[in-house]
Parts: structure tokens; sequence; C-alpha cells
């Protein structure tokens, strides 16, 4: 499988945010955007660095 320790390496990543800052729930970061693309986007972005996307390009 393509990538499986980075994979693997987001998951935990992904996991330990989600217990230490929203009770281990996802449902939890969708009900604090309160019904807002943008405030879930930004919960997203600000609190699970695997979902920065962002490059150099040259």
């Amino acid at each position: 499988m393509p990538l499986i320790e980075e994979r693997h390496r987001v998951l935990n990543e992904s996991g330990i945010v989600l217990l230490e800052k929203f009770g281990g729930s996802f449902l939890t970061c969708v009900k604090m955007s309160e019904k807002s693309a943008q405030k879930l986007l930004r919960l997203v972005l600000e609190n699970f660095p695997s979902y920065r996307d962002e490059a150099v390009f040259e």
C-alpha cells in the first residue's frame, strides 16, 4: 500500500487531536463550527496539522 507509514502517522495524529481537543469525536468539531463551513475549515486547519496542504512552488 503506497505511503502506509505516512497514513499511519496521520491517523495517529488525528486521533490524538480528537482526544485532546474534541472529546474524542469529530462530531464535536462539527458542532463547534456552528453550521458554518468556513468555521469548520478553520477548525480543521488550525487543529489538524496534516490537513494543512502547503507547498513551495518555484
